[in-house]
Parts: structure tokens; C-alpha cells; sequence
């Protein structure tokens, strides 16, 4: 029996409040947009299709794929052997981790994270959490990896951007995780699904422009984040050949492949102009700086996020933690998850979303002085 995803439990319970009557913000993530016209009229055009079926993925979408890594991060994947598109990065991930792990295999998490317990526990494999620090800046804690190490480990997975905490790990942690995999023969997966989400000139840099350093790599990115296209449920695999070989059977017997009016409709976004994103991801540091400034008013501080939509705020003053952290935020009105959704130990951590309106940013933050306080 496997936990719900967090998130969908916590806007239902956000939703049955609402539906009560309660006064509940509005705590936007990812953009909610309106497709643009170019998308609109792209899937008009080719809604009457019939497509001839490529269960790696359009060939038209791998190669836009192809191109964006190429222009983007100098970065050469072969559109025929090396990208895989999946239902989403969730739907990606759950394959690849099915794929390449066996029973009892264990995989070295570093946590805060996101929700991949399931994940890995469904490929009958069995996580093991290592705890980054607040007072590192939610680093990756390279030393206590290795001190995690078992004769079972198989893999390490990492969500760069980090999602709840905002960290960007920088190309010299990066290069260090690498290194250790290839010492003890570790797959290494990799989340990356905030390309576009990166604040204040930080640099995200791709595992894979490190695969000459070890290249037993697989890394899984979602559409939904980076073009607004939760609606469409689109995401990609990129790995070397062999891997996604592996990877690419796993998916033929779970889906056969990706529907080709999304396909055809994240080619459109993907390869026009991208105005209609820019107004939107463009004023994602401000919001950010709006939930710190108010929420540190409020007596609630924070690790500036370098990159997402979310602040991972420290609500240890409430003398709250976990499900009663949880529900004292909905009491206020602010949906939040805590910090054990992440697999943090430090539950007194809650997830605060800032991808919706100022105005709704300022009254959560606002709401938080109604937090009891030790």
C-alpha cells in the first residue's frame, strides 16, 4: 500500500474547506495559462489526423527536444536513441526507475525532496533519505552520502532545482555526486523539471552536460513546469541509448506511447515564441522576495530560494510539526504541506507556494501572525 501523492491529498482537503465555507488563499505553483494562439492553431490543424504510431516519441517533437539542448547547454542527444516522451516527469521517472532498479536494490535520496518514495518502492526498491542542512543552504550533503552507502545501493536520485527547498546544486556538487557514482557503479537519476525557474542569475546546469565525467545518467523533465502544460501531461527521458533501451520496453508495456495531439501541441510551444511564458516567469523572483520579506515580518524566516516556486519557511516558533503544522496553515486559510511530505526530518518546515497573485501572497503571509507562537 503506497501513500497518496501529497500535494493532490492536501488541495482536496484545501477544496473540502472551501466548499464549507471557509476563507481559504488561493496558493498558485506552476503558471496556469491560457495556450497561445500558435498552440491553439496547432492542434486545430492536425486534431483530424491519424498518425502513424512512434513509441519513443514524434519524431518532429525529438528533434525540437534535441535542438533546445543543443542551443540551450551545448548539449548532443540523438533524437532516435537517446529521448524518450513520457506522460510527465512523474510517469517518466516511475519507468525508468522500474526499469533499471531490481528488488532490494536501495537508492540514496538527498532530502528535503520531492515525492519519489513511492516511486522507488514501486520498483521494489527502498529509499534512503539523507538529510541536507538549513544552515548549509539545503547543499547536497555529499558526506553523508557516502556514509549512507550499503553493498545494495544501486542509484542516487537528485531534483535540481530542488523541489521543496529551491537549492540549485552547483556544477562542482554536481561533478562530486558524479564522481561517487562512477566509483561504486550508481545510477544516477535526475529530476529536472525548473529549467526555467532559476532566480538571480544562479546557473541550473544539466547532469548531463557532465556525462564525460560518468555517464550512467538518466534525466527526467517535465513540460507541465517549464511551458504551463499541466493540461497536457507531456515530459521526456534522456539517457544514453543502452539505458533508454531498457527504459523505452518498460514504457511500451505501460503505455505504448504519449497521445500525438499533446505531442503536437508541445512541438508548437517549444519551438514558437515564448512571450506568453516570459510575462509570467519573469516576475517569479519578485513573488519569491514578497513571501521572504512578508513572511520574515511575520517571524517566519526562510533559506532564499535560488530557483522554483515555493518557500520552504520555518514554522519551529508555533511549536507545530507534521499533520498539526499542516492543519493550523489550513485553519489560517493557506494550504501548505510540511516538511516530512519531503521526507525532511525537520516537519516543523512547511512548503509555501508563491507562483499565484501579489496580493494573495502578502494576505498568507499576513495569516501567519495568527500562528500560535512558543
Amino acid at each position: 500500500m503506497y501513500d497518496r501523492l501529497p500535494t493532490l491529498e492536501l488541495w482536496e482537503r484545501t477544496a473540502a474547506r472551501q466548499n464549507a465555507g471557509a476563507d481559504m488563499v488561493p496558493m498558485q505553483g506552476v503558471p496556469m495559462l491560457p495556450m497561445p494562439a500558435h498552440v491553439v492553431d496547432a492542434v486545430a490543424r492536425f486534431a483530424g489526423d491519424v498518425f502513424p504510431r512512434q513509441t519513443r516519441g514524434s519524431r518532429m517533437l525529438k528533434s525540437a527536444i534535441a535542438d533546445h539542448l543543443d542551443t540551450n547547454f551545448g548539449l548532443s542527444a540523438n533524437p532516435d536513441t537517446e529521448l524518450l516522451v513520457t506522460h510527465g516527469a512523474q510517469h517518466g521517472m516511475s519507468i525508468a526507475l522500474r526499469a533499471l532498479l531490481a528488488p532490494g536494490d536501495e537508492v540514496l535520496i538527498p532530502a528535503p525532496t520531492y515525492f519519489f518514495d513511492a516511486l522507488v518502492r514501486m520498483a521494489g526498491a527502498h529509499p534512503r533519505y539523507v538529510q541536507a542542512r538549513a544552515s548549509d543552504g539545503w547543499a547536497l550533503p555529499l558526506e553523508a552520502m557516502a556514509s549512507e552507502l550499503t553493498p545494495a545501493t544501486k542509484a542516487i536520485i537528485l531534483c535540481n532545482p530542488n523541489n521543496p527547498t529551491g537549492n540549485v546544486p552547483t556544477r562542482g556538487e554536481l561533478t562530486a555526486v558524479l564522481e561517487f557514482a562512477k566509483l561504486h557503479n550508481l545510477y544516477v537519476f535526475s529530476d529536472e523539471s525548473y529549467e526555467f525557474y532559476v532566480h538571480d542569475g544562479v546557473s541550473y546546469t544539466p547532469q548531463m552536460t557532465l556525462r564525460e565525467t560518468y555517464d550512467r545518467l538518466i534525466t527526467i523533465t517535465s513540460f507541465s513546469k517549464n511551458y504551463a502544460f499541466s493540461s497536457w501531461r507531456v515530459g521526456y527521458v534522456h539517457a544514453p541509448a543502452d539505458l533508454l533501451e531498457v527504459v523505452h520496453r518498460a514504457f511500451e508495456c505501460d503505455s505504448i506511447n504519449v497521445g500525438d495531439i499533446p505531442q503536437i501541441a508541445v512541438h508548437a510551444a517549444l519551438v514558437g515564441p515564448r512571450d506568453w511564458l516570459d510575462v509570467e516567469f519573469d516576475t517569479f523572483c519578485n513573488r519569491r522576495d514578497l513571501l521572504l520579506d512578508a513572511s520574515r515580518a511575520a517571524g517566519f524566516d526562510a533559506v532564499t530560494p535560488a530557483a522554483g516556486i515555493f518557500c520552504y519557511v520555518d514554522f519551529s516558533r508555533t511549536g507545530l510539526s507534521g499533520r498539526l503544522l499542516e492543519d493550523a496553515l489550513l485553519d489560517i486559510g493557506v494550504p501548505a504541506s510540511a516538511g516530512d511530505r519531503f521526507a525532511g526530518v525537520d516537519s516543523h518546515y512547511a512548503r509555501i507556494l508563491y507562483g499565484g497573485t501579489a496580493e494573495n501572497i502578502l494576505r498568507a503571509a499576513e495569516r501567519f501572525r495568527l500562528l500560535p507562537t512558543g
